[in-house]
């Protein structure tokens, strides 16, 4: 009996195997916790939103949100910081997604 090896997508020629964990350029962790989101362009500019938090990787953070966001919108998140304080970020939406409840998955990179 021979035995034939199967190639793995990612070698076979003209095909490229993505997955979610090959797209992201960092690892992410899990962080539940309330921030304040400041939209500041756009139909909405200054309105601010208390959110809750998915999860964290050093590029970005994605959270939960009533109204939707469109791409490229920029937006500024406060958060608690680990040491006391604040931690501010200017963000970029990068990623909004209906959910059957009714509410947006928003993704947004740091910008600065």
């Amino acid at each position: 009996m021979r035995i034939r090896r199967i190639p793995d997508a990612g070698s076979l020629s003209g095909t490229t195997a993505i997955t979610d964990r090959d797209r992201r350029r960092e690892n992410r962790r899990p962080l539940q916790g309330r921030a304040t989101l400041t939209v500041l362009d756009g139909p909405t500019a200054q309105k601010i939103h208390a959110i809750l938090t998915r999860d964290l990787s050093l590029s970005g953070i994605s959270f939960l949100l009533k109204d939707e966001l469109t791409i490229g919108q920029m937006v500024n998140i406060d958060m608690p910081a680990s040491g006391g304080g604040i931690a501010k970020h200017l963000c970029e939406v990068v990623r909004s997604r209906p959910l059957s409840n009714g509410r947006y998955e928003m993704a947004v990179q740091f910008r600065t």
